[in-house]
């Protein structure tokens, strides 16, 4: 199936991709220490560009207000801009190794950050203090989701567990198990009661945010590592791996629709906040599909 649109983004690997909390733009980061941000109504074209780390941006996230952005860089700093005129706001230092991943708090007060020194951070986005430093990791961490309104935080990396923290105390409240090797976060339905997880043995889960029971598990025939998002107010999940991403409904748990991509490699997918269009970044091209027009 082509794509509607195919952009080239970066001069080096895409290495996060988001659509802003209003769905008017795509923002993506690269190894190339490049933000650049994409107007969907203009057929994606470039809008605006920005640079500010010392080496390459690894992950991004945007306030819920879409007002603040902040980047994680394997400079090991984090930057905060204003969006979307993205003038800079400040740096968090503190991490000894590459900050792998970055979230804001629901409420936009708190910033989550995950490393490849294997602990995780909770900053004040207002003042980038550290607040509190979670170690229990014995790897790097890669991947975060503030669960609960924000009261608590999973963290996730290499190795068969994740974590999940109390944000106001930093306390370790549940080690879970049920994947091997390495766990990434697919993101919150929208009523916040389920977490999605992806393990690279293949298996997917659906977990309850309240009880940490898992609630559903299933294994979509992928080759190589799984990439998740979700459009929650749709109840369908975006699978990306090697050469396809795979559009999911979370209702009949069964694949609607597989969209072939040339490049091995998916770094990152995403959904539109109101799930009409789906993005995948692909080495340094973005390829973005209308999801009705494929489904």
């Amino acid at each position: 199936m082509d794509d509607a649109f195919t952009i080239q983004a970066h001069q080096g690997q895409i290495s996060s991709l988001r659509f802003t909390p209003d769905g008017e733009h795509l923002v993506s980061a690269g190894m190339d220490n490049a933000l650049r941000v994409w107007s969907v109504d203009d057929e994606f074209e470039l809008a605006r560009e920005g640079d500010g780390h010392d080496k390459g941006v690894s992950a991004f996230d945007l306030s819920p207000a879409g007002d603040l952005l902040v980047t994680a860089s394997s400079d090991r700093t984090l930057k905060v801009w204003s969006f979307p005129d993205l003038s800079p706001q400040g740096t968090f230092k503190g991490h000894k190794g590459t900050v792998s991943a970055v979230r804001v708090a629901p409420d936009a007060r708190v910033v989550a950050s995950a490393a490849t020194d294997a602990t995780a951070r909770l900053w004040a986005l207002g003042t980038g203090e550290c607040l509190h430093t979670l170690k229990g990791h014995g790897r790097q961490v890669s991947d975060l989701a503030f669960v609960r309104g924000g009261k608590q935080i999973a963290t996730a990396g290499l190795g068969d567990d994740f974590y999940v923290w109390r944000v106001a105390s930093g306390e370790l409240v549940h080690t879970l198990s049920g994947h091997k090797a390495a766990v990434g976060f697919g993101g919150v339905t929208a009523d916040g009661s389920r977490l999605v997880t992806a393990g690279y043995e293949g298996q997917v889960k659906i977990w309850s945010t309240e009880s940490w029971e898992v609630e559903v598990s299933f294994e979509p025939e992928t080759s190589g590592a799984m990439t998740l998002a979700l459009a929650p107010e749709r109840r369908l999940l975006a699978i990306a791996s090697e050469r396809q991403v795979a559009i999911w409904s979370l209702e009949q748990l069964e694949s609607l629709v597989e969209l072939p991509i040339k490049s091995k490699a998916v770094q990152a997918v995403a959904f539109s906040p109101d799930g009409e269009w789906v993005a995948c970044a692909a080495e340094k091209q973005i390829h973005v599909w209308a999801v009705d027009a494929v489904i």
